[in-house]
C-alpha cells in the first residue's frame, strides 16, 4: 500500500508497517494488555487512516503516530491511548535533547562556557564541557523526575553542578591532621607521615587535589595551623615560610609534562639510574620507590629527592616545547614553570613564553660508589668461566667501545671500529678482563669490517643486558652514573673515540637512542663538562629514516676529556681553542660583581663572563674574606663597649693628669680619639687592599688615616665596621657565585606549539619542589587535577608557638606572592577573628590580625570569619567557611563537628520569577515560594537518594581513605549514604533585591520597607527549610547562593519570558543573594549593616564584602575599623574587595584603567578580581560577571 515514509530528518527510507504493530503492542503491554492480534487489526485501522488522509502521498513520522493516537482512542483503547501518548512524550523529549546538545556542543567549540571561571579555554577544556553538555542533558531527559527537570529548564530553580548529579559530592572540611598523623593511599600506594614543613605541605597540596578529583565543589582544611603545627616545631622560620610558599605555588599550578617527556629517576627497588617517560612512571609509580634530580633553591646543587606523587590529567592548555640555546628541550603545558633566575640571581620560576633562562646543571657531585656485578644469573661459559667483575677504568672503558659501536652475536662482541690502533688498544683492555679473550680485526671485500672480540657467552650475555643490543637501545649503565670520576672518564673515551668525532672546535657524537644521548650528557655533569645537544631527521633519499641525537663538548672543555687512537692525536690540537660553545648567559653577575669589586675587576663592565673567570673570582672571594677567628676579632673592634672595656684596662697605665681626662671621657659614655695606652690587635693598613677600602676610611675631613699602629679606638671602630660591611658584601657575592658554578643559565632559542594531546603527567618531588627532564631542565612539579583546586585554609585561632609560625609564615608567603610577585588565586585563605584570641590589643594572636589586614589590603585575601557572631558563638572556633561561603556546623545525625563534612549538593530558587509572576501581591508571592521550596526540597531529596546508591570504590580517596564522617566503618562495596548523612543539603536563593523592586518597587539598599520585607522574606525561607530538616530527618540548610554562572542564566530566562522590567531584568545578571546591588552607591557602613542582618539566616554559608578603587595598602586602620564593623553586626564571613592588575611584561602592579601597561606599554595583563568568593582573572569571567565587575562602585565609609 505505501512505499515511503519521510523521517523527521528529512530522510525518506522505506516504510514498514510492522513498526506500527510494534509500538501499539508495546503501549498496550504497558498497561497489561498481551493480544497482539488486537495491535494488529489497529494496524489495518491506521492504514486506512492514512491512506485516506494523504492518497498515495509521502507522510511524516509523526503523521503516522497522530493517526495511531486517533485510532486507539475512537477504538476505545483509552489506558492503551494514554501509554502511546506518554512514550511518544518521553521519547520526544529525548529526541529534543539529543538537538539541544547538538546546539550546545558547536556553541562550546566556538568558545568555552565560563560557568566555571578556573576552566580554562583550551581544547580540553572544550572537551570537559562537551561531556559536561552531555551529562546535564542525559539527567535532565533520563535520570531527573519531569517535575523538576522542567522546573530547572523552565528557570524556576538551577539544579547546580548538573552534570554531576548521580557522580559525586560537593564539597568537604578534609580532616588534615588526621592524615598526616596516620599517612593516607592516593591510588599509588601508601604514603607515610611528613617529618619536616616541606614534605607536610607538599602532601597537603596532594591531599587537596585527591579529594578534588573525586569531588565537584571546594576543598578545605578546617584548622590548617593546628595541624600542620606539630611539624614546623624544630623548623626555622626560613624553613617554615619555603613550606607555605611552596604550597602556594602548587595550589595555583595547573600544569604538567607531556607523556612522551622523560625524566631522571632512581629506582631504589633496582638500585639503577636511568630516564623514563613520564607516562610510563606513572604506570610505575610507588611512594617511597623513586626519587628524582632536583635543584636546591638556596645552594643550586643538584639532589637526589624523593618522588611523593604521581599524576595523570586532562590537559587544559596548550602544549609546548621550550628549547634552549644549548639545545635541550622540554615538553610543557604552556602554563608549567621552568626554572630560572631572577634579577638577583636567586633560583625562581616563570611560565616558559615569559622566561628568558632555562637552568641546566653545571655538574652534579656525589659520592663515587664501588660496583660488583655478580655474572651467576648469565649463562655460563667453560672456556671463560667468570662469576663476578668489577666495575672499573678497564671495563668502563671496553663498555663505552660496545656502546658506540657494538653488537652481541652469541659468544663474541663485534665492534665496528675502523682504527687499526684500536684493535690493539680493544686486546690490551680485554686481556685485562680476562687473559683468554682474544681479539681479531676483520675484513670484508678487502676493506676492515669490524673487531671480533671472543668473549664468550657469559661476558656476551652481561654486557648486552647492561649495555642493550641494538643501535636504538644502546644505553649507558646505571652503575656508572655513581661511579668514580675516573671511571666516567674512561667510559667516555671509549664512547667518543668510537663514535666520536673531532673537528673544528669540538667532540661530537650522534646516535639513534635517546636513552643513550641522555646517559652521556648525565655522565658529561657528573664531570662539570657543558654539552650542546641537538634532535633532527637527517636529509636522505630513504622513505624511513630514524631521528638522529646529536651532543657535542666544544671549545677547550673537550680538551678534558681523552680519546684513544688518531681520535686522541686531532683532541691535542682543540688545546688552542679559546672559545666556548655553551650558550650560558652569565649577565645577571655582571652588576653584583661590579658593585663588589669596581674598578678592581678587569669583567665587571666588558667582555663575556665565563664559569672560568666565576672559578676565579670564587677564589679570590675565599681568599679576601675573614676567616672566622678573624670575624670574631673585628667584630669586636667594631664594638663601642669592648673599647671601653679597653680604655678602661689601660687607666692603671695612664699618668694622673691623662688619667683623669679618659676617667672624664668615659662617665660621658666616650671614647678618646688616641691613647698611647691601647693595644695594636690587627695590622689595620695591610688589610686595606684585601678589603678594597680607602686609606682615609671616609674620614678624610677629620685628618684621618688608619696605619698598622693606629691607636684611635674611633678609626679602628670605622675601620672594622667598613672591613665587616665589606665582608657582607664578599659573602654574598660568594653565595651567588657558587651558586652560578652549580648550574647554568641557558638562554631560550624558540618556543614551538605542539599538537593538542588530551592528557597530560607531572610528579610532586619533596623540599626542593622541582625535577630534572632527561636533557637536563630543571622544572618546577605541580599539583593539578581536572582543575585547580578550589582550596581553602582557616588559621588565626592557633596559639601555640608552632601555630603561630604555620600564620605568620603563611601570611608572609601569600603577600610575597607567585614568581614574579603575581598575586596567587589560590588558596583562599580564611582568618578567624574571636575575642580573647586575636581580635584586640593584648590578644595573644593580635599581631598576627594586624598581619592578616596587612596582607588583605594587598592581595585581597584572607577574607575573615567572626567567631562572635550570634549564630557561631556556641560552637567556640570550630566553625569553618569555605572560599565560597559554604558552611557546615548542625548535624540531625551526628557530632555538630565542621571537619570531616561538607555540602552534598545545593539548588537555588529564581527570586524574582516569583516576584515577577506574583505581580506586586505579597500574598501570591509567599504562596509561590512555599510551592518551589517544597520542590527545590524534594529535588534535593531525590538528588540525595541517587548519591546515597554510590559505593566507597566509587569515591576511592574520599570515603576510601576515611575523609568524610563515618567512612571508615565502611567497606569498598557499601552504600555511602552511612557517611553521607551527616552532610548538608541546601536551598540557595538569589536576586533578593531584585525580588524586592518586583514587589515594592525599591530593593533594601535604599528601603527601610524593603529591608524589613526581605528580613521577613529570609527568615520565612530559614523556617520552611528547618521544617524540611524535620520532615526528612537530613541537614536541610538555607544558602546564600554563590551564583557564578546562575546569575545570567535567570535573568535571560525571565527577560525572555516577562521583558524588559526596570531595576529587575534590565541587566545581564541578578544580584547575588542578599546583596545590595553592586551599582548602588552606599557607604561601607551602612552596607555592612544592611547585609548582617541576614548572616543569621544562611546557615548554610554568606558572605559580604565592600568595594575599594584601589588596594588600600596606606590605610590599614581603616581596614581594621571595617573588619571590626563586619563583627560587630553579627556577619559570619566577610572580605575586601578591589582590582589587582599584574603586567606580565615588566612585572609591576596597580591598577591599570586602559588597556595598557602604564610602565611599560604591553597589553599582556593580569587582572584579578574576585568572583563568587573565591579570586581569578577577568579572561575567565563569564558575560554576566563581566557585566557585573563593570558596575561595581567603590564604597566610602560614610
Amino acid at each position: 500500500m505505501f512505499t515511503k515514509i519521510k523521517k523527521r530528518d528529512g530522510r525518506e527510507v522505506e516504510f514498514n508497517d510492522a513498526k506500527i504493530t510494534d509500538a501499539i503492542f508495546k503501549a498496550a503491554q504497558a498497561v497489561g494488555g498481551e493480544d497482539r492480534q488486537t495491535a494488529v487489526e489497529l494496524t489495518v485501522e491506521v492504514l486506512r487512516l492514512l491512506k485516506k488522509q494523504f492518497n498515495g502521498n509521502i507522510f511524516t513520522v509523526e503523521d503516522v503516530q497522530d493517526a495511531v493516537e486517533k485510532v486507539l482512542i475512537e477504538a476505545g483503547h483509552a489506558k492503551t491511548a494514554k501509554a502511546y501518548i506518554l512514550y511518544r512524550a518521553k521519547r520526544t523529549r529525548i529526541r529534543e535533547g539529543k538537538s539541544e546538545l547538538m546546539d550546545t556542543v558547536a556553541d562550546i567549540l566556538v568558545e568555552t562556557n565560563r560557568e566555571n571561571a578556573n576552566i580554562g579555554n583550551s581544547p580540553s577544556a572544550k572537551m570537559l564541557q562537551i561531556a559536561s553538555a552531555a551529562s546535564k542533558r542525559y539527567y535532565l531527559t533520563r535520570l531527573i523526575p519531569e517535575e523538576f527537570s522542567l522546573a530547572h529548564i523552565r528557570g524556576d530553580i538551577h539544579i547546580h553542578d548538573l552534570d554531576f548529579y548521580a557522580k559525586t559530592l560537593n564539597c568537604i572540611q578534609i580532616p588534615l591532621g588526621k592524615l598526616l598523623k596516620s599517612g593516607f593511599n592516593n591510588g599509588h600506594g601508601y604514603i607515610r607521615p611528613p617529618k619536616r614543613p616541606g614534605s607536610a605541605t607538599a602532601l597537603a597540596a596532594i591531599i587537596l587535589q585527591s579529594s578534588q578529583n573525586d569531588m565537584f565543589g571546594g576543598q578545605s582544611f578546617p584548622f590548617f595551623d593546628r595541624d600542620i603545627a606539630e611539624f614546623v616545631k624544630d623548623a626555622s622560620e626560613d624553613e617554615t615560610f619555603q613550606a607555605m610558599e611552596a604550597l602556594i605555588y602548587n595550589l595555583n599550578s595547573m600544569h604538567s609534562l607531556r607523556g612522551r617527556e622523560r625524566i631522571w629517576v632512581f629506582d631504589r627497588d633496582k638500585g639503577q639510574f636511568y630516564t623514563i617517560s613520564m607516562e610510563e612512571f606513572h604506570r610505575q609509580f610507588k611512594p617511597g620507590r623513586f626519587a628524582a634530580l632536583s635543584l636546591n633553591y638556596q645552594t643550586g646543587r643538584t639532589e637526589l629527592k624523593d618522588i611523593t606523587a604521581s599524576m595523570k590529567h586532562p590537559n587544559f592548555n596548550r602544549l609546548l616545547r621550550v628549547r634552549l640555546k644549548s639545545g635541550q628541550c622540554v615538553e610543557v603545558t604552556d602554563n608549567h614553570s621552568l626554572m630560572t633566575l631572577n634579577e638577583n640571581g636567586e633560583i625562581t620560576t616563570a611560565m616558559p613564553e615569559a622566561m628568558r633562562v632555562g637552568l641546566t646543571p653545571a655538574r652534579w657531585q656525589i659520592e663515587a660508589h664501588e660496583h660488583i656485578y655478580d655474572l651467576s644469573r648469565y649463562p655460563a661459559s667453560r672456556r671463560y668461566p667468570m662469576a663476578q667483575l668489577k666495575l672499573d677504568e678497564n671495563l668502563a672503558r671496553f663498555l663505552g667501545f660496545y656502546v658506540a659501536e657494538g653488537s652481541v652475536d652469541g659468544s663474541a662482541i663485534q665492534l665496528a671500529l675502523f682504527d687499526e690502533e684500536l684493535e690493539f688498544v680493544i686486546k690490551e683492555i680485554l686481556q685485562r678482563i680476562h687473559p683468554d679473550f682474544s681479539v681479531r680485526l676483520r675484513y670484508r671485500n678487502g676493506k676492515k669490517a669490524d673487531v671480533a672480540c671472543r668473549v664468550g657467552r657469559t661476558f656476551a650475555s652481561f654486557v648486552g643486558d647492561i649495555c642493550g643490543r641494538g643501535a636504538a637501545n644502546k644505553r649507558v649503565p646505571s652503575e656508572l652514573f655513581l661511579a668514580s670520576e675516573s671511571i666516567i672518564r674512561a667510559f667516555l673515551d671509549g664512547y667518543l673515540s668510537g663514535d666520536g668525532s673531532v673537528s673544528g672546535n669540538r667532540v661530537t657524537a650522534t646516535t639513534i637512542s635517546s636513552e643513550l644521548r641522555d646517559g652521556i650528557y648525565l655522565l658529561l655533569v657528573r664531570l662539570g663538562i657543558p654539552a650542546y645537544m641537538r634532535q633532527y631527521y637527517p636529509q636522505t633519499r630513504f622513505a624511513s629514516v630514524c631521528e638522529q641525537y646529536k651532543i657535542a663538548v666544544g671549545g677547550y672543555y673537550a680538551t678534558s676529556l681523552s680519546l684513544s687512537g688518531r681520535k686522541g692525536e686531532n683532541l691535542a690540537d682543540l688545546y688552542r681553542v679559546t672559545t666556548e660553545q655553551t650558550q650560558y648567559d652569565y649577565e645577571y653577575l655582571r652588576p653584583h660583581i661590579a658593585r663588589v669589586y669596581g674598578i678592581h675587576s678587569r669583567n665587571a663592565h666588558q667582555y663575556r663572563i665565563r664559569p672560568v673567570y666565576i672559578e676565579e673570582l670564587v677564589a679570590d672571594l675565599e681568599a679576601r674574606r675573614l676567616k672566622p677567628e678573624e670575624e670574631r676579632m673585628v667584630t669586636q673592634l667594631a664594638n663601642f663597649e669592648f673599647w671601653k672595656s679597653e680604655v678602661e684596662k689601660s687607666l692603671k697605665l695612664v699618668d694622673s693628669t691623662e688619667k683623669y681626662h679618659l676617667q672624664k671621657l668615659l662617665i660621658r659614655d666616650q671614647l678618646p680619639r688616641f691613647s698611647k695606652y691601647l693595644p695594636i690587635f690587627l695590622p689595620y693598613a695591610d688589610w686595606l687592599e684585601r678589603f678594597m677600602l680607602p686609606q682615609d676610611l671616609g674620614m678624610r675631613a677629620e685628618g684621618g688615616r688608619i696605619t698598622n699602629d693606629c691607636q684611635s679606638p674611633v678609626l679602628v671602630m670605622r675601620w672594622a665596621k667598613a672591613v665587616l660591611k665589606k665582608n657582607k658584601e664578599f659573602v654574598e657575592l660568594l653565595m651567588i657565585l657558587k651558586r652560578a658554578l652549580e648550574v647554568y643559565p641557558l638562554g631560550v632559542r624558540d618556543i614551538e606549539e605542539l599538537p593538542y594531546e588530551p592528557y597530560v603527567y607531572d610528579i610532586s618531588v619533596a623540599d626542593n619542589e622541582n625535577f630534572m627532564t632527561a636533557q637536563g631542565i630543571f622544572v618546577h612539579n605541580s599539583r593539578a587535577g581536572a582543575q585547580v583546586p578550589f582550596s581553602s585554609l582557616n588559621i588565626g585561632a592557633d596559639t601555640s608557638e608552632e601555630g603561630r609560625k604555620v600564620t605568620r609564615n603563611l601570611l608572609l608567603a601569600y603577600e610575597k606572592g607567585l614568581g614574579r610577585g603575581e598575586n596567587p588565586i589560590f588558596p583562599n585563605i580564611i582568618f578567624r577573628v574571636k575575642d580573647g584570641v586575636n581580635a584586640n590589643p593584648g590578644d595573644p594572636n593580635y599581631d598576627l590580625f594586624k598581619l592578616a589586614i596587612k596582607v588583605a589590603a594587598q592581595r585581597m585575601n584572607p577574607t575573615f570569619s567572626f567567631m562572635d557572631s550570634s549564630f557561631n558563638k556556641p560552637y567556640g572556633c570550630e566553625v569553618s567557611y569555605m572560599g565560597c561561603r559554604t558552611r557546615v556546623i548542625g548535624n540531625r545525625r551526628g557530632p555538630e563537628v565542621t571537619e570531616q563534612r561538607g555540602n552534598l549538593s545545593f539548588t537555588t530558587i529564581n527570586l524574582p520569577r516569583l516576584a515577577i509572576k506574583a505581580n506586586r501581591s505579597l500574598g501570591k508571592f509567599y504562596q509561590e515560594l512555599d510551592a518551589i521550596i517544597d520542590l527545590a526540597c524534594r529535588q534535593l531529596y531525590h538528588r540525595y537518594r541517587v548519591q546515597a546508591a554510590l559505593k566507597v570504590k566509587d569515591l576511592p580517596f574520599l570515603m576510601g581513605q576515611g575523609l568524610y564522617l563515618d567512612s571508615d566503618k565502611l567497606g569498598p562495596c557499601d552504600p555511602i549514604e552511612e557517611a553521607i548523612k551527616h552532610g548538608t543539603l541546601s536551598v540557595g536563593f538569589i536576586g533578593l533585591a531584585e525580588a524586592l523592586v518586583a514587589l515594592i518597587g525599591k530593593h533594601h539598599g535604599e528601603s527601610d520597607e524593603a529591608q524589613a520585607i526581605g528580613m521577613s522574606l529570609v527568615q520565612y525561607m530559614r523556617n520552611k527549610i528547618d521544617q524540611a530538616a524535620e520532615e526528612y530527618n537530613l541537614n536541610y540548610t538555607l544558602l546564600a547562593t554563590p551564583a557564578e554562572g546562575l546569575s545570567g542564566r535567570f535573568v535571560a530566562i525571565d527577560r525572555e519570558e516577562y521583558g524588559l522590567i526596570p531595576g529587575v531584568t534590565d541587566k545581564e545578571y541578578y544580584t547575588n543573594s542578599f546583596h545590595i546591588p553592586v551599582s548602588f552607591p552606599i557607604s561601607i557602613h551602612d552596607k555592612v549593616a544592611r547585609e548582617g542582618v541576614y548572616h543569621k539566616y544562611t546557615n548554610a554559608g554568606h558572605i559580604s564584602y565592600v568595594e575599594f578603587s584601589a588596594p588600600p595598602i596606606h590605610n590599614l586602620e581603616a581596614v581594621e575599623t571595617i573588619i571590626k564593623h563586619m563583627k560587630n553586626s553579627d556577619m559570619g564571613y566577610a572580605g575586601i574587595n578591589f582590582p589587582i592588575d599584574f603586567c606580565d611584561s615588566c612585572s609591576q602592579t596597580g591598577v591599570f584603567p586602559g588597556d595598557e601597561c602604564p610602565f611599560c606599554g604591553s597589553i599582556s595583563i593580569r587582572r584579578v578580581r574576585r568572583i563568587t568568593g573565591y579570586l581569578s582573572t577577568v579572561d575567565r569571567f563569564n558575560d554576566s560577571k563581566v557585566a557585573e565587575l563593570h558596575d561595581r562602585i567603590a564604597h566610602k565609609w560614610k
